[in-house]
């Protein structure tokens, strides 16, 4: 099956009612039905492939990449692409900094280990239970936005953004510090960016896992 048959199979090409979307995105529409963008699928085989060739050319190279995404709709599938195919993820709570102070990062995720070493010690079993339930709390409560960059050593070599309208602040982050990036957006999505684009429904589970599963393969 083509890609444009599977972007339309997986209703990657629709989304945003035409009075919430951007002119910004016109050059991608196929055209509005029912007040609804339509996406051109040969446009968006196109964004595709252009995706897919910059995230091989960095796999190749065993760089590091990064997936940002807080869509609550994809959290249980984003660990288990990232288990197959290998990447660093956040998706909660994403602090605005995180690539413009990473040494901040770096600092955090040592914090985290350092906290894990603490429970596995000796010294922690000699504590009350109620401290070691302050303490396990504690700790969950920062696995939830570090637990999978604990392995993150430098800079991503590649960012990818879910939802570059929701996530915004993230796609000013990577072009101020001219980083390669790819993101996903909808007709939403009002900013000009050097990032390889990718317009799609990034409000469907299944559209979201299409995209990335296809730059990714």
């Amino acid at each position: 099956m083509s890609v444009v048959q599977n972007i339309v199979n997986k209703k990657v090409f629709l989304w945003h009612p035409k009075n919430h979307s951007n002119p910004k995105t016109r050059d991608a529409w196929l055209w509005v039905q029912n007040g609804m963008v339509v996406f051109n699928p040969d446009v968006l085989a196109k964004q595709l492939e252009d995706a897919k060739s910059l995230f091989a050319a960095v796999k190749k190279s065993n760089k590091e990449v990064l997936v940002i995404c807080e869509k609550e709709v994809y959290k249980g599938q984003v660990e288990e692409l990232a288990a197959s195919v290998w990447f660093h993820y956040m998706n909660h709570k994403i602090p605005a900094w995180v690539l413009t102070n990473f040494d901040t990062l770096l600092g955090r995720i040592k914090n985290l280990q350092e906290m894990r070493s603490y429970i596995d010690s000796e010294s922690f079993s000699s504590l009350t239970k109620k401290e070691q339930s302050m303490k396990k709390r504690a700790l969950a409560k920062v696995e939830k936005v570090y637990k999978w960059v604990v392995n993150m050593r430098k800079k991503p070599d590649l960012v990818i953004i879910v939802d570059g309208q929701m996530m915004h602040k993230f796609v000013e982050e990577v072009e101020k510090l001219s980083m390669p990036a790819i993101v996903l957006a909808s007709s939403n999505f009002d900013m000009f960016t050097q990032a390889s684009l990718v317009m799609c429904n990034v409000n469907s589970q299944q559209s979201i896992d299409y995209v990335l599963r296809t730059i990714m393969e």
